[in-house]
């Protein structure tokens, strides 16, 4: 497994389970079921038995959910389109959950609970919550694939960034299968495509300039030349090189004298 998507997931899933809203839905949710008491829980285990129970299969299913689902998707998912993404996300997160919930339902209630019924109604139980994760959490956190215009905001790659690394977009840098997204902020690692990078730049006035570098406009200080190749200098210090296939685009667009 590729350590530097498992980190870049840890990180992500930090950060979800930072947000008091998220973490209150969940609660909410498990006190809920523990009163209503589904799949036979309201014969076995008492009220306190059953809001505990759920709470924390609730918990268990939605945080081993997002995080499989975020890690699967930045494995296999980037630079798909979205109908792909989903079941790619939702299989895998959805048979971990449930493995996990059984163990815990093992643990709880013993041998006598492993039944053929059981295992059905707990995997169904299991791929709703984490389908319903993968759903709200792409509605949410990723642009909407639709034909509208988007209000005038941050552009959507930005979405991909740690909120203590959000600011202005700078430039996107490639490194091996992962594109550096530079804001002036600092940095962050994302495993996607430059060219599906460049396409969440919307928004955002830029052009590449190199197979492996995209600079926003206004983060371009100045331009000068270093070993007969011209360098764009930008806001936070960062110099990259500007190709000879690009050169006369940056002059187009004034990048470069």
């Amino acid at each position: 497994m590729d350590g530097n998507a498992l980190q870049l997931t840890l990180r992500e899933l930090r950060e979800h389970l930072s947000d008091l809203r998220a973490l209150g839905v969940m609660a909410i949710l498990g006190v809920v079921l523990g009163f209503a008491g589904p799949f036979g829980t309201f014969e076995i285990l008492p009220t306190g038995g059953r809001i505990a129970y759920w709470v924390a299969t609730v918990f268990v299913t939605y945080i081993f959910g997002f995080g499989i689902s975020v890690l699967v998707d930045r494995l296999l998912g980037a630079g798909r389109p979205l109908w792909l993404r989903m079941p790619v996300m939702i299989v895998p997160a959805g048979i971990g959950a449930t493995a996990l919930v059984a163990l815990l339902n093992l643990t709880i209630f013993g041998p006598a609970y492993v039944s053929w019924g059981a295992v059905l109604a707990l995997t169904v139980q299991c791929f709703a919550v984490t389908a319903a994760v993968v759903v709200v959490s792409m509605i949410t956190e990723r642009p909407a694939e639709t034909g509208v215009t988007a209000a005038p905001g941050p552009p959507p790659i930005l979405e991909r960034v740690p909120l203590p690394q959000r600011g202005a977009l700078l430039a996107l840098i490639v490194e091996d299968h992962y594109v550096d997204i530079v804001t002036e902020r600092g940095k962050t690692l994302v495993l996607m495509r430059l060219a599906d990078a460049i396409r969440e730049t919307t928004g955002v006035p830029g052009l590449q300039i190199h197979r492996s570098h995209w600079v926003a406009s206004a983060a371009v200080a100045k331009a000068h030349r270093s070993d007969g190749k011209v360098v764009l200098e930008l806001s936070n210090g960062l110099r990259l090189p500007v190709s000879r296939g690009y050169l006369p685009a940056a002059r187009d667009a004034g990048l470069v004298v």
